[in-house]
């Protein structure tokens, strides 16, 4: 196969990695999970951006609004996301995972390991740590040119910081719900970060 000027450039390659990547994936994920590729991303983003609105999770995920609404409603009706509305703002409603999408969110990392190691094969394990701090520096970089997001920021009271506090097995600070909260999302719960 005849390397072209384009495989050589750095965006270019990262992209087509990150495309070859999502078909593979989308492989083992046909077989094994009840969501779509583009469902697990929008579970992965939100895990990581709990409460944004669903116009800052547009932005993050560089998604037409109307179709992130659609594969959001096919979501919510699947009960793997919640919406909430902003305290502060009526007109914004806060989207949250919930516990029946963590496991399903669990299967997809696991998922993502094994395309991961296929597409490591061959790098040594000093290697495939260098090239992930690598990445990760690239990332850093780039983070810290381009904007964030209007808001990412999540009102108190949708973060639970304001009721009592409790210690969690791992000694985390942890929050308690409120009364009245529904008990199946996670929007209390840190461990759903992509990794």
């Amino acid at each position: 196969m005849k390397v072209t000027d384009s495989a050589q450039r750095f965006g270019f390659l990262v992209a087509d990695i990150q495309r070859l990547f999502g078909r593979r994936f989308e492989q083992f994920a046909q077989r094994t999970l009840p969501m779509t590729r583009a469902q697990c991303r929008v579970l992965a983003y939100l895990s990581a951006n709990r409460g944004v609105s669903q116009a800052v999770l547009a932005d993050i995920l560089e998604t037409p609004q109307q179709t992130l609404a659609r594969i959001l409603e096919r979501m919510e009706e699947a009960g793997w996301v919640r919406r909430r509305l902003d305290a502060r703002d009526p007109r914004i409603e806060r989207l949250f995972v919930t516990r029946a999408a963590a496991a399903q969110l669990q299967i997809a990392r696991k998922l993502s390991d094994d395309v991961r190691d296929e597409a490591l094969h061959g790098l040594t394990a000093f290697e495939a740590v260098q090239l992930t701090q690598l990445l990760q520096k690239v990332r850093r970089n780039l983070s810290n040119v381009v904007p964030t997001p209007l808001d990412t920021v999540v009102p108190a009271v949708l973060r639970r910081e304001s009721h009592d506090h409790v210690l969690c097995a791992n000694g985390a600070d942890r929050t308690t719900p409120p009364a009245d909260a529904p008990g199946d999302d996670l929007s209390d719960i840190s461990d759903l970060r992509p990794q």
